[in-house]
C-alpha cells in the first residue's frame, strides 16, 4: 500500500470509544503535524484538532450511523469529488514527500553513482567500470521477476507473450544482430526478460564503450516516455466503443483508451517507435 494512503488510513484508537469508524480510517481528534498544511476551507475543531468536519463536508456526519453514510456524494471528501484518494490526501500532505522514488535515476547532481539504489535489485553494488559476465551478478529475486516489484506484470500490450524461451533459430538471429550492431540483448539463459528490451541503468552509469550501455534515452528519465495525439485515435475510439461501454457497465467506472504515437523514448535498447527493436528477433516478409 502506498505510504500516503497508509498514513491517511491509520486506525484511530483514541477515538474508537466516541465514534464508530471503519477499520481503516485517518486519525481524528489530534493536532495537525507541522509537516502538513491544512487548507483554510478544511475546518478544525475548537481545539484546533482534525475531526470529522475537517475531511468531510457531509452535515453532522459523526451523528449518522456508519452503514448509512453515503460515500458517493460529491462532498463526502471536502472539496471533492476527487479522481483518487491520494489527490484528497495531498490537500494537506506534501505530494513530494510521498512520491515513489525512481530507482532508475542512478546518478546524482555531481555525476556520482547513487550506490544505495543499486541494492534494490543487486545483492551487492557492482563496479560500473569493471567487466562482468551474467553469472557474476547476484540478484535479490530471479531476473524474470525483478521488475514486477515496482512495475505491473503487464505494463504494455503483449508484454507477457514476449517473456518466453526463444528457439535456436531466434537465438542465433539475436546473437548475429548483437555482433553486427555492437550491442547487448541480455537473456536469462534462453529466456527473454524485461531487460532484454529495456535498460535499467540510465545513460552514463555504464561506460559508453560497453555493449550493454547502448540505449535510447531521448529525454530526462524523470519526464518519462513522450506521446503525441494521432489521427488514428478516432478509429480506435470507434472500434472500442461498444466494448468499453460494457467494461464501464461492469466496473461502474468510465474507461478510456486512446491511441497515441511515441515521440520520446527512454530506457530502451533500440528505438521501438520505428520498429528497430522488433527486428532484433522478428523477421517480416
Amino acid at each position: 500500500m502506498n505510504k500516503l494512503i497508509l498514513l491517511c488510513c491509520l486506525f484511530s484508537f483514541s477515538s474508537v470509544a466516541e465514534y464508530k469508524l471503519p477499520p481503516l480510517h485517518h486519525v481524528v481528534d489530534v493536532e495537525a503535524s507541522i509537516n502538513i498544511s491544512i487548507p483554510d476551507s478544511f475546518p478544525t475543531n475548537k481545539k484546533g484538532q482534525i475531526d470529522c468536519n475537517t475531511c468531510h463536508a457531509v452535515k453532522d456526519i459523526k451523528d449518522i450511523p456508519l452503514d448509512e453514510v453515503d460515500k458517493n456524494v460529491k462532498d463526502f471528501f471536502r472539496g471533492g469529488a476527487y479522481s483518487s484518494l491520494s489527490d484528497f490526501c495531498y490537500q494537506c500532505h506534501q505530494k513530494k514527500g510521498y512520491k515513489r522514488e525512481n530507482i532508475h535515476q542512478l546518478i546524482d547532481a555531481d555525476g556520482e553513482l547513487k550506490k544505495q539504489k543499486c541494492l534494490f535489485c543487486h545483492v551487492e553494488t557492482p563496479d560500473p567500470k569493471s567487466d562482468y559476465q551474467r553469472e557474476d551478478f547476484k540478484f535479490r529475486v530471479p531476473p524474470q521477476k525483478l521488475c514486477i516489484g515496482c512495475h505491473l506484470k503487464t505494463p504494455h500490450i503483449n508484454a507477457n507473450t514476449h517473456l518466453l524461451e526463444v528457439n535456436d533459430e531466434m537465438l542465433e538471429r539475436i546473437r548475429k544482430y548483437e555482433k553486427k550492431n555492437q550491442l547487448r540483448i541480455p537473456l536469462d539463459g534462453k529466456r527473454i526478460t524485461c531487460i532484454s528490451c529495456h535498460t535499467v541503468h540510465e545513460k552514463g552509469v555504464l561506460d559508453n564503450q560497453k555493449l550493454a550501455a547502448k540505449q535510447v534515452q531521448e529525454q530526462d528519465i524523470e519526464m518519462g516516455v513522450g506521446y503525441e495525439q494521432h489521427s488514428w485515435n478516432k478509429v480506435v475510439q470507434k472500434d472500442k466503443k461498444s466494448r468499453l461501454q460494457k467494461l464501464y457497465k461492469d466496473s461502474d467506472k468510465k474507461i478510456e483508451i486512446t491511441y497515441q504515437r511515441l515521440t520520446h523514448e527512454i530506457l530502451i535498447r533500440l528505438p521501438a517507435k520505428d520498429g528497430s527493436l522488433c527486428m532484433v528477433c522478428h523477421k517480416f516478409d
